[in-house]
């Protein structure tokens, strides 16, 4: 019986969700990043149970040890995403500019 062989969960993962965590400027921003996680998350959970149970279908590329550590990882990263505040464009501090000396606009 043919098996297949699942896709790796890329290591840079959860060092991109922080970043895109860190450049939240809205709910949509927001949304999407949490959206991400949460499926990648998933993903992991997947993989996870498929090495319990011994799958004879599927190949899972990771160990245990790994995806557990991953799932931490991103359960950490969707508390960051959702600790983000929005703020409204109205409430939005003007920003300080600083102008070079001389210059008279």
């Amino acid at each position: 019986m043919f098996k297949k062989r699942l896709k790796k969960i890329p290591s840079d993962l959860v060092s991109y969700i922080q970043i895109e965590t860190e450049a939240i400027r809205d709910a949509n921003d927001k949304m999407m990043i949490s959206s991400y996680c949460l499926g990648k998350l998933e993903l992991v959970n997947w993989y996870l149970e498929l090495l319990e149970v011994g799958s004879k279908k599927y190949i899972v590329p990771q160990s245990k040890a790994y995806l557990e550590m991953v799932r931490g990882q991103l359960m950490a990263c969707h508390k960051e995403i959702m600790a983000v505040k929005i703020t409204k464009p109205g409430e939005r501090p003007l920003p300080d500019i600083k102008y070079p000396k001389g210059y008279e606009g």
